[in-house]
């Protein structure tokens, strides 16, 4: 073992060490249904610096395992890249394709345990602190399967992806290219699957356990409104297409629930029924109006943002722009109300006024909000470049 090697692993020790204090400290509260920001955290370096090393060593483990079990002395071991990974010295007799065979056990075993992460999660999903353990550890091995190993292998000529393009180019001329060059084709494949799996990524957030928690309750007391309220909510948060039919139980045992009312319009708008939606907003905006308790003000500004969408989307742009300008009344500070206003305006074709408050309020914002009005302001610059 290198210098370099041996102080990277000494970073990783003290680093691991400190993880096991803090879970220490937290003990079951961070995998608990209360999935908060801090235990989000705590369960991604948890996958980083306790979940992901024992997984590489025991890839290297059974490359080792083969090794032997095709009746070769184990030689000797160097370690020279993170995460334990152990290249063992293969005998010069083993024939081109068992050499093959060997340097993939490694980059394979990594992506079975993967894909075994991924399907556990997926069909049998757990808390939302569980579910983004398994999830981080699958993201940080394919990370390393399909991008950091490969890269750092063909850079300094040693490991896996070397080895096996090696043996494959002895083996037949060019084979071995050709078999990094599908090798990289996968690693861009996963890598954009990946980033469109958003129904994934929902199964470790708080809205997964709130849906988990919302159907409990809907399971012992089936027709409770306010029950069939919240799970119907949680679905509608997950775009669980079941929303719909859950609200419209609700709305059926509590039709004067503005609440219901409004979540069913979003519901409807969701499914694409601007129709439905835009008559459940107008009658959760009556409700809220007749409503003097203290959150019907906020209530109201998420029905009349809702109510915008839906005349926009059947046409009604001057409409929108209406009620886009009352929702920013009930919520002046709320940067949606600001952005439904300027959708409202492109709509109804004022393509300069829409951005000269996008530029506007551009001058102040900060963070998200910055970068969803730049990438509005670019949408409304292109046609005119």
């Amino acid at each position: 073992m290198d210098v370099g090697t041996a102080v990277v692993i000494g970073i990783w020790g003290v680093l691991a060490s400190l993880v096991i204090v803090r879970l220490g400290r937290r003990g079951g509260a961070a995998f608990d249904d209360r999935f908060s920001g801090t235990d989000r955290r705590l369960v991604g370096v948890t996958a980083f610096y306790l979940g992901v090393p024992p997984i590489v060593l025991a890839s290297q483990l059974a490359q080792v395992g083969l090794l032997r079990l095709l009746g070769n002395d184990l030689g000797r071991f160097e370690t020279y890249v993170y995460w334990g990974i152990v290249q063992p010295a293969v005998p010069e007799q083993l024939a081109p394709l068992g050499r093959a065979l060997l340097a993939a056990t490694g980059p394979a075993t990594l992506l079975l345990v993967t894909g075994a992460l991924l399907a556990w999660t997926r069909w049998r999903p757990g808390n939302a602190a569980r579910n983004h353990l398994r999830i981080e550890i699958s993201r940080v091995l394919l990370l390393l399967a399909f991008g950091i190993h490969p890269i750092l292998s063909l850079l300094v000529q040693r490991g896996d992806l070397w080895a096996l393009r090696e043996s494959l180019n002895a083996l037949r001329d060019g084979s071995g290219d050709a078999a990094m060059l599908v090798y990289g084709t996968g690693a861009a494949y996963a890598f954009w699957r990946w980033r469109r799996a958003h129904r994934l990524r929902l199964l470790a957030s708080p809205v997964h356990d709130a849906s988990r928690q919302a159907a409990g309750a809907v399971d012992d007391a089936p027709d409770d409104p306010a029950a069939l309220r919240a799970l119907g909510a949680a679905q509608l948060a997950s775009g669980d297409e079941r929303a719909l039919a859950t609200l419209e139980r609700a709305h059926a045992l509590a039709p004067d629930d503005a609440r219901v009312a409004l979540l069913l319009g979003r519901a409807h708008l969701e499914q694409g029924d601007a129709q439905a939606a835009s008559s459940h907003l107008r009658r959760a905006g009556q409700l809220l109006e007749a409503d003097a308790s203290p959150g019907a003000q906020s209530l109201l500004f998420e029905v009349t943002l809702a109510l915008s969408a839906a005349r926009i989307a059947l046409g009604d742009a001057e409409g929108a722009i209406l009620t886009a300008e009352a929702a920013r009344a009930h919520a002046p500070r709320d940067p949606r109300g600001l952005l439904m206003h300027a959708d409202a305006l492109v709509a109804g074709g004022h393509l300069d006024e829409a951005t000269q408050r996008l530029e506007r309020a551009l001058e102040t914002a900060h963070g998200a909000l910055r970068t969803e009005i730049e990438r509005r302001l670019s949408a409304l610059r292109r046609p005119s470049s």
